[in-house]
């Protein structure tokens, strides 16, 4: 009877270190915002896990027709961020420039942060709301009151 209970014994703390080995081992989804997404100029931005929560980094170029064809036919890797106002970050590239710095609220469909805006060189009040899995609205805001939104769709691979 002894060697029973010693069997049941050892099987209940084999079956209870299994339980919790795959609820340690097993790896959280990921965000919704996690992906690469297209913005409304045509540049994908790629939204990671990073230090301080889900970072957006340039990760393709677009040059908006508004600047010319002469600007158009340059290599994107070329880009700088010369409009930034520490004079010590203008030569630095914009494609895998960090723009977005994002941390999930209560609301697992909302994220709000910090952007930076590569045209202007300023930082604004922001956030990212997950219309639908492929589908996500940013909205950056000056003094909380002026705000611009844009609808960003997930690049399919």
């Amino acid at each position: 009877m002894a060697w029973f209970r010693n069997s049941l014994r050892g099987a209940a703390i084999a079956a209870i270190a299994a339980v919790q080995f795959a609820t340690v081992s097993a790896a959280a989804p990921p965000s919704p915002i996690e992906g690469v997404w297209l913005t409304t100029a045509l540049t994908e931005l790629t939204i990671a896990p990073c230090r301080d929560g889900y970072c957006g980094y340039i990760s393709k170029i677009v040059v908006p027709e508004k600047y010319g064809a002469q600007i158009e036919a340059a290599d994107p890797a070329t880009f700088v961020d010369v409009n930034n106002k520490d004079p010590r970050l203008k030569n630095r590239p914009i494609q895998g420039l960090q723009i977005l710095t994002l941390r999930p609220t209560r609301n697992p469909q909302y994220y709000e942060g910090e952007i930076y805006n590569p045209e202007d060189g300023n930082v604004y009040a922001g956030s990212i709301e997950v219309l639908q899995a492929n589908l996500i609205r940013l909205k950056g805001c000056v003094l909380y009151v002026l705000c611009q939104e844009q609808e960003w769709a997930r690049v399919r691979p």
